[in-house]
């Protein structure tokens, strides 16, 4: 079940998981590996296949968070139109105060996991990535506010 800053299918749980002997993906149901027909524990293999399930729902959260840093360049530029400007205006402030949150909640979920899948380690970076940009930015930004707030008002 989602609940916000989980996207996708996250209430289904997974069966599937990568057979200890050749690497291969198999399910967990199956009784023998199809591939190099090593034995599969029926415990081993469903916890297995949770924590493949955790891994990939890390890696599309952070994919889904890196599209949403980028989108906040659009949003401030829609800042910019006519017509259209408060729907730039929710959007970049929404993105900026939301991402760093969001990054925050995704190392509490799944920065314990221990994984070397590459995918997952690229994840964590682009989670730590976004979450710092975003936050400099936001930093930037309310800094920028202030100045041109003081100078606006005659203050240095």
């Amino acid at each position: 079940m989602s609940d916000g800053f989980t996207i996708g299918a996250a209430g289904a749980a997974s069966t599937l998981f990568d057979c200890p002997s050749c690497g291969e993906t198999i399910d967990s149901n199956a009784d023998v590996c199809r591939y190099c027909g090593t034995k599969v524990d029926p415990v081993t293999a469903l916890a297995a296949a949770k924590e493949m399930s955790r891994v990939n729902q890390a890696c599309s959260d952070a994919s889904y968070m890196k599209s949403s840093a980028w989108a906040i360049g659009v949003f401030f530029l829609v800042r910019l139109m006519p017509i259209v400007s408060g729907i730039g205006t929710v959007g970049f402030f929404g993105l900026l105060v939301g991402i760093p949150i969001w990054a925050m909640v995704w190392w509490f979920r799944y920065g314990r996991i221990k994984s070397v899948d590459p995918d997952f380690v690229q994840a964590r970076k682009r989670v730590a990535a976004c979450g710092f940009v975003v936050a400099g930015l936001f930093i930037i930004f309310v800094a920028l506010t202030v100045v041109l707030a003081g100078m606006r008002s005659g203050r240095p």
